[in-house]
């Protein structure tokens, strides 16, 4: 059974998704240029150490300037961290791979499905504490 939110906590999603969307607006008025530009800038990874999509790597700058290695929170987890709290989340695009409104095929060839996205949560390295007195430095690892 879903849990019912406050007014206070739908208030805040509620700002928080106008927010992402005014990073989004901004991301798609740049040219394939500025994001390539900006991505090379700031080259950001996921903690599995895959690279992020131009579009992702500008939403993420956006959003803070300073961050490098990025997780969702089951992810930091697994790697013997965890996300400090009161840390906001990080918004990006995460494909679905679900039928959708989308015009990009599928990878695979499949034209019959399209990708669909959905907004997904992460946090950078810098929100995240080691877990039972791991060094930092080993999150890179």
């Amino acid at each position: 059974m879903k849990r019912k939110l406050t007014d206070e906590q739908l208030q805040a999603t509620a700002a928080r998704r106008e927010r992402f969307k005014g990073f989004a607006a901004t991301v798609a008025k740049m040219t394939d240029d500025e994001r390539w530009a900006m991505a090379l800038k700031m080259p950001v990874t996921t903690i599995e150490g895959k690279a992020l999509s131009h579009a992702n790597t500008c939403l993420i700058a956006l959003q803070l300037p300073t961050a490098t290695i990025v997780g969702g929170f089951r992810q930091w987890r697994t790697a013997g961290r965890f996300v400090r709290r009161g840390e906001k989340g990080l918004c990006l695009w995460v494909p679905t791979g679900k039928g959708g409104s989308e015009d990009t095929p599928q990878p695979g060839g499949d034209e019959g499905k399209k990708i669909r996205f959905i907004v997904g949560t992460v946090f950078d390295v810098v929100q995240t504490d080691a877990d039972d007195g791991e060094e930092e430095s080993e999150v890179a690892a």
